[in-house]
């Protein structure tokens, strides 16, 4: 019942975002992203993502009042995520490097975008538990492979969470065709609570930073970028619901520790023509949990303008 109803609402707020602006216009873009570790041939972990994001320029928010030289932007995503143990067939915990987990959430994100630098704050909030549908879906795409289903066995139980995030990059630009951006991040909540910063390096063609995809930014030009990056950075986690339970209320049959410190690696290219936004990426994580190991996943990302 839960799920239902935060899906209602979820699509209620996309549709009604979408209706407001029947005419095909270049500040507009849905973002569908597909994430899987069965792209390197894994299956364990973070295994399998599904976001679906819609962004906007618009000329103020609860937020921010545009002023020159800068834009604004609003981003709404609804997302799925699936977490497994890496032995996805026992009915033993024991056996387990960390719980299972499912993520059904939303998010608003509002963006204040400069010159060189940029500021994003994001409210998310979601359920885990059965109702979050991602076993569900898991069995579902390995009865259609017919191959053996995860058992998801004391997967980590039903609650409503939420977080905060703040986002900052600061861009350095290099040459024409170089640019170094750092990202700092900042996650307050019920689900996840850390400190991350990152580092990537672009090369290749690509727009100034207010109208590049680097960013995610929304382009009115419709230049053509085609660029790759790799970047990496360190997370301190604090807190990780997914893996460690609720620290408030703990109704978890499994639980295991977080590790508190976490490093990430990411190589990837993306290709922008005119309102479509194509792009690949691999990414890398240490291990997130004492008895788990480090872990790849490949990602796939369709953008097209409306």
């Amino acid at each position: 019942m839960y799920t239902l109803q935060i899906l209602k609402i979820w699509s209620f707020l996309v549709l009604g975002l979408l209706g407001c602006n029947v005419i095909v216009s270049q500040d507009q873009q849905i973002e569908i992203r597909i994430s899987n570790d069965k792209f390197v041939f894994q299956d364990k972990y973070y295994t399998n993502g599904l976001h679906i994001t819609y962004r906007k320029n618009v000329n103020s928010n609860i937020l921010f009042k545009k002023t020159k030289n800068e834009k604004l932007q609003t981003n709404i995503s609804i997302g799925n995520e699936t977490y497994t143990p890496s032995n996805l067939f026992s009915f033993d915990t024991n056996d387990f490097d960390r719980p299972y987990a499912g993520w059904l959430f939303g998010s608003l994100e509002l963006g204040k975008i400069k010159s060189n630098s940029a500021l994003f704050l994001a409210l998310e909030s979601g359920i885990t538990g059965e109702a979050s549908l991602a076993g569900k879906l898991q069995n579902a795409f390995h009865g259609l492979l017919n191959i053996e289903k995860p058992t998801w066995e004391d997967e980590i139980a039903f609650k409503w969470l939420f977080n905060f995030k703040i986002k900052k990059i600061y861009n350095f630009q290099i040459s024409k065709n170089l640019d170094i951006q750092n990202r700092a991040s900042l996650s307050l909540g019920s689900k996840d609570t850390y400190l991350q910063n990152n580092v990537f390096l672009f090369f290749g063609k690509f727009n100034d930073f207010q109208n590049s995809y680097r960013i995610q930014a929304l382009d009115a030009t419709f230049k053509k970028e085609f660029f790759g990056f790799i970047g990496g950075g360190y997370k301190y986690v604090a807190l990780n619901t997914l893996i460690q339970g609720s620290p408030f209320r703990n109704n978890d049959p499994f639980t295991s520790i977080a590790e508190n410190h976490v490093f990430n690696m990411v190589v990837g290219s993306a290709l922008k023509i005119r309102n479509q936004v194509y792009k690949i990426e691999f990414n890398y994580n240490s291990k997130e949990t004492p008895l788990s190991k480090s872990h790849i996943y490949g990602m796939l990302v369709f953008g097209f303008g409306i």
